[in-house]
């Protein structure tokens, strides 16, 4: 992998939330009517799902893989052959542990397998409450494969065991209303990854099935069954826009997304507020028990962040694709990271001091991301099986090249006469972007400024002025901005969110002497030997608070590069 160039400003549109799909498709398969459901974006999970339903005689199918267009018509099919009908899920935990509940309601008998990796994940809890509820199942020394016999259950009460997984309680839930008994399901100990049970809930009352909850006991109607709503449509995966959010940090980056929503209740739609609040300094405690999926991507962030991070609430990553506690911090070691595991928590102690590795993400699609993050950023970074990603985002190594070909806008500022159209050319042509003078383009549109300058007040110039600079900043883009642009509040706000700013410093002689030979005439009533240190003064602390870099005379072109890319590196 190569780290970016420069930080970037891109907007991305992500993947169908495969833990949405997979609900969904559970509740439209057991509802009765047709249902499409679009954005069932097509990666490893939503696919062995998919093929597994239809192996066991449910009525689905693709209308368009590309945008993820499925038809489903809802029914429990009537399996006729004797010999047991073998299910292969690879490594696809939800997959793997909603199939084995809705084997105990569809007619006939099922081996749920897969890969050696998901042979190894926990399912022992699931097998034994579904057995409690009078299914003929059993899994192989408390994992995968799983048999279950022909005889379906009817529901009823039961205690369940959730710490290691709030999958065993999804996958109770979805089938209950395929129950003619109805169910009801009190939890013993603690539910890791609450927010996915909420989206559980969410989805059975999309389809017309409510979940009721009171003091960990759940339960649903004998009554309830599933309706189609005849057209679904799955969010955006908050969950896979956690690496590159946590790349735009690292980056002074601007990563926006055009298909997630800001108040959506996925738990991974917290990580902004968390990654706020990473930004001091000092010994922080992060509970992830709502986001422990981003634990590796934030892994990453406090690497680079002064101070000491803890986070608890995780020890369910143990049971996921791989170890990820022991994975990832076996895997950042070897890259020069202070990591490491305390009981089921994970400490890791900033600033890392990089070294050049090969990291193996043992074909999980998460550690795979936050590697990705770190390649981004240093050199010498490089990852085993990438391909893993296409488990839930098959397209995320292409997202991360768009990254590399939006930079962010550059914009140049100081005092007239200091030398930024000159300097701002010039850094355009070295880095091959385009370079766009706000004065000139305020001439182009309203005359000279001087002219317009005579005609309106100086408020009204300023409010055009900040409009320009707006249009102005732009991906791909050096922008050299009027000298008196960072006076007002609005343009300092909007460089600060949206570009990478340059200031050039020159001492008040050098701008005298350019502004006499050019004969450039003072903006006040002051002679220029007065107006020009007074306006300085008031704006150098204007400057300050927005530059990302400053330059003094000289202004070195090749220090000016090499300091917009050491913005990306580590």
């Amino acid at each position: 992998m190569a780290p970016l160039r420069l930080p970037f400003d891109a907007t991305l549109t992500m993947p169908g939330s495969k833990s949405h799909a997979n609900r969904a498709i559970i509740a439209a398969c057991l509802s009765s009517g047709n249902t499409t459901i679009r954005n069932a974006t097509v990666c490893d999970d939503v696919d062995h799902l998919v093929h597994n339903l239809q192996t066991t005689g449910f009525a689905l199918h693709y209308k368009d893989r590309k945008k993820g267009i499925l038809l489903i018509r809802g029914r429990l099919p009537v399996l006729r052959k004797k010999k047991p009908v073998e299910l292969f899920c690879g490594n696809a935990g939800t997959t793997t542990r909603f199939l084995t509940a809705l084997a105990c309601v569809v007619p006939g008998s099922f081996i749920i397998t897969g890969d050696s990796a998901m042979r190894n994940r926990p399912i022992h809890d699931l097998v034994e409450a579904l057995g409690l509820l009078g299914a003929d199942i059993q899994d192989t020394n408390g994992c995968p494969p799983v048999f279950v016999g022909r005889r379906t259950i009817r529901g009823g009460s039961i205690s369940l065991k959730s710490h290691k997984s709030s999958q065993y309680l999804s996958a109770l839930l979805l089938i209950a209303p395929a129950l003619s008994g109805g169910l009801s399901l009190h939890v013993s100990g603690s539910l890791p990854s609450r927010s996915y049970v909420d989206l559980t809930k969410h989805v059975m009352r999309d389809f017309g099935v409510t979940v009721r909850e009171r003091k960990g006991a759940f339960s649903v109607s004998k009554h309830a069954s599933y309706r189609s709503p005849r057209l679904y449509d799955i969010v955006g995966d908050h969950s896979a826009a956690g690496a590159f959010l946590v790349l735009a940090e690292l980056t002074r980056s601007s990563a926006r997304f055009s298909n997630l929503h800001q108040h959506s209740d996925q738990g991974d739609a917290v990580l902004p507020r968390v990654i706020t609040r990473m930004r001091k300094g000092g010994t922080i405690t992060i509970d992830c028990s709502d986001f422990p999926d981003q634990v590796m991507n934030l892994a990453m962030l406090a690497a680079f962040r002064g101070g000491q991070t803890l986070f608890t609430g995780i020890s369910n990553l143990r049971h996921k694709e791989c170890d990820r506690l022991a994975v990832l911090t076996r895997e950042l070691r070897r890259a020069g990271i202070t990591i490491r595991e305390q009981g089921d928590d994970l400490i890791v102690r900033g600033i890392a001091r990089l070294t050049p590795a090969l990291l193996d993400p043992h074909h999980d699609h998460r550690m795979a991301f936050c590697f990705a993050i770190l390649g981004s950023v240093h050199a010498g970074i490089r990852i085993k099986h990438s391909q893993c990603v296409s488990k839930s985002y098959p397209r995320f190594f292409e997202d991360l090249q768009i990254l590399h070909h939006s930079s962010k806008p550059i914009a140049i500022i100081g005092m007239r006469g200091v030398g930024k159209s000159t300097f701002g050319k010039k850094l355009a042509s070295s880095l091959r972007l385009k370079h766009i003078d706000t004065d000139s383009v305020f001439e182009r549109k309203h005359g000279s400024i001087r002219s317009y300058f005579q005609r309106k007040r100086l408020v009204e110039f300023r409010r055009e002025e900040e409009r320009i600079v707006a249009e102005c900043l732009k991906p791909h883009c050096v922008v050299s901005l009027g000298g008196g642009a960072i006076e007002s509040p609005a343009t300092r706000k909007i460089l600060k969110e949206r570009a990478v700013v340059i200031s050039l410093q020159a001492r008040s002689s050098s701008i005298l002497q350019r502004l006499k030979r050019d004969r450039r005439p003072p903006l006040t009533p002051l002679p220029l030997v007065k107006e020009v240190p007074l306006i300085m003064k008031r704006r150098r602390p204007l400057e300050e608070s927005v530059a990302h870099i400053s330059l003094r005379e000289p202004h070195d072109l090749r220090f000016a590069i090499h300091s917009l890319r050491a913005l990306c590196s580590r």
